[in-house]
């Protein structure tokens, strides 16, 4: 739990709370701030959406990722667990905006190389998801576009060359870019299953990078989604939604997040078929799903979790 660093960081009163980390460090950091400026708050009123009160009454937050793909540090929200670890919850409030962000490769230096890979999918499912959210923001679309030419041009290079700080940095600023998309358009079912992947064991942007061709294959049957799809894959150069796929998946498999990702599922295989009815309940009241541009019944995720099983 995160009593034992909550109460550290009250004894210490700092001005600043400074998170360095992945998103899952970023997020923890946002949790500390909330109970640090408001000891006793109940958790209930902390996963209510823009429930919170205030911040900034005792510190002020800064952020310093060093993965490529969370986008937590131009969130509006944390992802947390209750102590059974069973359903993520999140704090959604503007107040959880970073004052401060710092995007510095040399701080992603040493990454393995199966994380750089999953972190940029995630960050790749930010900008597809959200282009096609069911909130319009066409401004914030072309953050999704340049989100998407970057990942395609400096992922596989920083799987490949690990060392290279332009190809890392240029990496930071995508998964910048996709994280406001999904801050301010929310992505889709392949996130809000994604979610419930993580009580698996299944890391985040592992998850969003398994769900994101099924979520597309899922949205493109709606004929007005799938000509917002053909228009994403147009702005970034490829030929339509089919060209789009084809693109994700080759990247996948030049970067060995495929392989990955089949090692992730067998190894939940069993567990997932076990708990399939919780999971697509959870899975319909997660906040992504209302964000999705084509509405799902409990059979079509029924469909949507065969296809990744």
């Amino acid at each position: 739990g995160l009593e034992p660093l909550i109460a550290e960081v009250s004894a210490f009163r700092p001005d600043w709370i400074i998170a360095i980390g992945g998103g899952t460090i970023l997020d923890t950091g946002k949790l500390v701030w909330i109970f640090y400026e408001h000891p006793g708050i109940d958790t209930a009123r902390v996963s209510r959406p823009f429930a919170l009160p205030t911040l900034r009454g005792k510190a002020r937050f800064a952020a310093l990722p060093t993965t490529s793909g969370s986008g937590a540090e131009v969130s509006s929200a944390a992802v947390f667990q209750e102590h059974d670890g069973t359903e993520k919850r999140m704090a959604v409030s503007h107040e959880l905006l970073p004052d401060v962000v710092v995007l510095d490769p040399m701080l992603t230096l040493g990454l393995p190389k199966h994380a750089i890979a999953a972190s940029g999918m995630d960050a790749l499912s930010h900008a597809v998801e959200g282009y096609v959210s069911r909130f319009s923001n066409p401004f914030v679309d072309i953050f999704a576009e340049d989100a998407l030419r970057l990942i395609f041009e400096w992922l596989p290079r920083c799987v490949g060359q690990p060392d290279d700080l332009n190809a890392r940095l240029q990496m930071m600023i995508a998964a910048m870019l996709a994280g406001w998309v999904q801050n301010l358009k929310v992505p889709g079912i392949g996130h809000a299953m994604a979610h419930q992947l993580g009580s698996f064991g299944v890391s985040h942007g592992m998850a969003a990078g398994i769900m994101l061709g099924p979520a597309i294959r899922t949205n493109m049957t709606d004929p007005k989604v799938k000509a917002k799809y053909d228009q994403l894959a147009v702005r970034v150069g490829l030929d339509g939604t089919e060209d789009l796929l084809a693109k994700i998946e080759t990247l996948g498999m030049d970067i060995g997040f495929n392989q990955m990702a089949q090692e992730a599922l067998e190894g939940v295989r069993g567990d997932m078929v076990g708990r399939q009815r919780a999971f697509i309940d959870l899975t319909l009241k997660d906040p992504c799903a209302r964000a999705n541009p084509v509405s799902l019944d409990a059979e079509r995720l029924a469909g949507l979790l065969e296809q990744i099983l």
